[in-house]
């Protein structure tokens, strides 16, 4: 896949990065991680490296869903390195929540 260009406003900060990977095949960096849930229950994973210009990777996401009896749950987890500060973290929270619920929401709007 052919990177992508993401910028982001997080607080009052913007990021710019670059993802590639998404999908399955970008697993392998999240094979031993506590966040990976049994396939039983969450079928459907996604994983993307996001990295600067010269290719320092700078975060990852971990996107897992399963299907329930009313529709579906979701485990969405991003990592930051150890050094970001919490109000970039708190800021990224509500980011996440907001682009979620958009996608959700239109996703459920094609289907009606």
């Amino acid at each position: 896949m052919r990177s992508v260009r993401v910028v982001e406003t997080i607080g009052p900060h913007v990021a710019s990065l670059y993802m590639d990977g998404w999908g399955t095949d970008a697993l392998d960096w999240a094979k031993d991680a506590a966040e990976l849930l049994p396939e039983s229950g969450f079928r459907r994973k996604m994983s993307s490296n996001l990295f600067l210009a010269d290719g320092t990777v700078v975060r990852r996401a971990l996107i897992q869903f399963g299907d329930t009896a009313d529709g579906f749950t979701a485990n969405l987890t991003v990592h930051f390195p150890v050094s970001c500060p919490d109000e970039v973290l708190d800021h990224h929270l509500r980011h996440y929540a907001v682009e979620f619920r958009h996608w959700i929401a239109a996703v459920a709007a094609a289907r009606a």
